[in-house]
């Protein structure tokens, strides 16, 4: 079980068309499954522009860059649909290492109207099952954009199918 103190806390100012999102800490797989759910629900309420302030963000794991580029390729023109402000050079640099760098676009600025940040509540518990497989889909985001990737995740796409099976098959739900 992954616990919440195991994510990257996650800050919305939603604007309705759209939203700019602050992510607090470590950005890693564990923190993608909220994140992605986040993401989803913003969307299905025809939210279409994203501001994702990294100020506060210290790195973001392969899973986590993975699940944004999935995110990214529901839009027509993902480079203005989601917008980064301020990553670190750490950050900027995993977004540049995996050639996804392009697919985002960036602000130099950010105004959000404080009182309207609320941190978005997350349920504190994901099973390992979908960590996996949010984990595959998204390395096979990566290896999809970026053939230079399938190098990189061949063999974590490979361990996760299996993991996937083998969990199938044991029925465990855990």
């Amino acid at each position: 079980m992954i616990l919440s103190k195991d994510c990257a806390q996650l800050y919305i100012a939603d604007y309705g068309t759209s939203a700019v999102i602050r992510i607090s800490g470590r950005a890693t797989f564990a923190s993608s499954v909220p994140f992605k759910k986040l993401m989803n629900t913003l969307i299905d309420r025809d939210c279409e522009k994203f501001t994702l302030d990294l100020s506060d963000c210290q790195l973001m794991d392969s899973t986590f860059l993975g699940v944004l580029v999935g995110l990214s390729r529901k839009f027509v023109n993902s480079v203005g649909s989601i917008l980064l402000f301020n990553p670190s050079d750490q950050v900027k640099d995993m977004f540049d290492n995996l050639g996804i760098l392009d697919l985002f676009g960036s602000v130099n600025s950010l105004c959000v109207e404080s009182d309207l940040i609320t941190p978005v509540p997350q349920d504190g518990v994901t099973n390992k099952s979908e960590l996996a497989k949010n984990s595959l889909i998204a390395h096979k985001s990566l290896m999809d954009v970026n053939r230079e990737n399938e190098i990189k995740f061949k063999e974590v796409a490979l361990f996760l199918e299996e993991n996937l099976k083998t969990s199938l098959k044991g029925g465990a739900a855990d």
